[in-house]
Parts: C-alpha cells; structure tokens; sequence
C-alpha cells in the first residue's frame, strides 16, 4: 500500500512540474519572450518583405505575440500580394565585433535565402551598450557591411526607436544596458547612411520620440500600441515604394 501511495505522489508531483513547465512557456511565448521564430513559406508571385532586427523586430514584450508583433501586423495590412518574414533576434547588434552580432545567428544565414524584394532594416540599438559602443565610424562602417550582404532591390531602412529610461535609471543607461544618448547618435547616423546609399529612410526614432506611452516598462521596447504603430508606418513605406 505503502508503494502504490508514494507511486501516485511521484505522478502527482510530476504531472504539476509538467503543467508549471507548460504555463511557463505558454507565458514566454505568449510575450515574446521564448526566441521561438514564426516561419512561413512564401507563394509564387508574392512580393518578399524580410523584416530584419533586433528584439523589437522579433517582438520582445508584446503581449499576445504570435499575432501581435509588428512583422505579423504588416502581413495583415499588406495582404496577400505581400509575404512578411521576419528575421528579428533579441539582443543581435550590427557590429561583429559585439557581445551578440546578428551575423553569427543561422536567422542572418536563413535572412539572406529568404531572397527578400524588399528589405526592411531596423537595428543598432543593442549596438549603444558599452561594452559593444566602439564609436560613430565603426558602426557606420559596420551597417554598410551588413546592408551590403544583401541583394534586395529595394531597402527600407530604419533608425531605431527612441530609448527612453525606465523607472530608476538615471545618468547614462537605461534597462539593458542602452544609452540612449548613443541610440539617438545611431539614428543619425543611419538617416546619414539611408540617404548616401539611395534606400528608403524610415524614421522610427523620430515616429516614436514623442510617444514614451507607446513603450513597455524598460523603456526600450515597444508596447502592442508601439508595435501596430510600426507596422502602420512600414506598410506605408512599403505601398509607397511599389507605387514608383
């Protein structure tokens, strides 16, 4: 009798592990905190859009992500002439030289076979930390580099997002180790780059500068609000390129 009781309490105890592990998951992937990646397969005549970032690309925060983060949102505006793919990683920088450079990931390998029409760019943020920050001519050096690996016809690039400071930080970093001084130097340095290169500049900085409420807690990532607003502002870029 004495077995069959500890037997029923080791069952017990496993399946409760097993639904904690469940909810656990089931909480990270619903706010896009699993690093999971949505993969879809484009149909022929489809025009490619490969959504290439950071953790705000991939949706970091979001609540509901799986439907909610701002690649998925553009599909949904742009329709089915469109296939969106994102290639958004948490935590990628521009620089190889950072603690976590996006060439390094199988998503940058899988970014460049995607074959995308149009390339939609937004990164540099990860790239303000200090330990990554090498100065202004390295990191432009370095969005060339990366930009030139690709062979889409056209390019929308994006400044990253205003990063503003969360609750209790003070001097110059925010949650994450962003300096927000340094993102905004980004985003200047990336209009100056869009504009040298002939792509299509996207000012997200500059969209989400005045809008502190579009953001989660840390400051750095947008909200679901922030989010449909980025989709708005890319599938507007998007529909406004096709109809040159």
């Amino acid at each position: 009798m004495k077995k069959k009781r500890v037997g029923k309490v080791i069952v017990l105890v496993l399946l409760v592990f097993a639904m904690l592990i469940g909810c656990g998951y089931a909480y990270l992937y619903n706010n896009g905190l699993s690093g999971k990646s949505i993969v879809t397969q484009p149909q022929e005549g489809q025009i490619r859009v490969a959504c290439v970032g950071d953790s705000i690309t991939y949706g970091h925060g979001i609540n509901g992500w799986s439907k909610n983060n701002y690649p998925v949102l553009l599909q949904g505006l742009l329709g089915e002439d469109y296939h969106v793919q994102s290639f958004g990683v948490s935590g990628r920088a521009v620089q190889d030289s950072s603690d976590q450079p996006y060439r390094a990931l199988r998503h940058y390998q899988d970014s460049l076979a995607y074959d995308a029409d149009i390339l939609v760019f937004m990164m540099g943020s990860n790239d303000s930390k200090p330990e990554n920050w090498m100065g202004r001519e390295a990191f432009e050096a370095a969005l060339r580099d990366l930009l030139d690996d690709y062979s889409a016809e056209q390019v929308i690039l994006c400044t990253p997002a205003k990063a503003f400071f969360a609750e209790g930080f003070t001097d110059n970093l925010t949650s994450h180790d962003i300096q927000p001084v340094i993102v905004d130097e980004i985003a200047d340095i990336v209009r100056s780059v869009a504009g040298e290169r002939g792509d299509i500049l996207l000012d997200i900085h500059s969209l989400t500068a005045g809008n502190r409420q579009w953001f989660t807690k840390d400051g750095v990532h947008p909200d679901n609000t922030g989010a449909a607003a980025i989709a708005q502002a890319v599938h507007d870029a998007v529909l406004d390129l096709c109809a040159q």
